[in-house]
């Protein structure tokens, strides 16, 4: 036990060190925007030298790749997503979603350069993206073991239409479009995964059978 803790041991002082320069770029984001956001005021709010920081994040992007992923992985630990079935409570889903402005605005500026061949942002956006797809196809497939999605969809591709809506919406969020993006969101789920069908065959069903 003493050997694997040595192991660990010298890790775990950088994993701190980056999550913590990674919250003083969030900090940054959120206070100030993306623009702003440069080493030496990441090295000053950290309390970290800036040769530290560029040992760690050598460019500003991927600073700013570092605060995405900071915030993606307390999501996810908050929301449960990596579990072996992840279930889908609305709730906790209109937390997730009422990102603020400064942050939708840097995923945006992030994702127009992950089409960027050798960009930092290309390999993140792709991991991303099938993260974010495989979480969905397990939540779906869950939901029609329950009998809340139609057992006739493929869990795959409809997780792949809920992630596209779900940036579409977004960017039309951002560029100033007025809805309720979360209810819009919510919608779209429920009409991509059958779920208003189940519920007026359930409906149906009750009152054929007089109850």
């Amino acid at each position: 036990m003493s050997t694997d803790a040595g192991k660990r041991g010298p890790y775990a002082p950088s994993r701190r060190r980056r999550e913590q320069i990674a919250q003083a770029v969030l900090d940054i984001v959120d206070e100030l925007g993306h623009e702003r956001v440069t080493t030496a005021l990441v090295a000053e709010r950290s309390g970290t030298p800036e040769a530290t920081v560029l040992y760690h994040f050598p460019t500003k992007d991927h600073l700013l790749i570092a605060a995405l992923e900071l915030v993606d992985q307390r999501l996810a630990e908050e929301t449960g997503a990596l579990s072996e079935s992840p279930a889908f409570d609305i709730e906790a889903f209109r937390d997730s979603t009422s990102e603020t402005e400064p942050r939708m605005r840097l995923q945006m500026a992030i994702r127009g350069q992950a089409g960027t061949r050798g960009h930092p942002a290309a390999e993140f956006y792709r991991h991303r993206l099938e993260q974010g797809i495989e979480i969905f196809t397990r939540v779906i497939r869950r939901r029609q073991q329950e009998g809340l999605a139609h057992p006739g969809i493929d869990p795959v591709d409809a997780a792949r239409q809920f992630y596209a809506l779900w940036d579409g919406l977004g960017e039309m969020a951002l560029l100033g479009m007025e809805f309720d993006q979360t209810q819009a969101l919510i919608d779209g789920f429920r009409r991509i995964t059958g779920a208003n069908w189940m519920e007026a065959r359930d409906r149906m069903m009750g009152d054929d059978i007089g109850l």
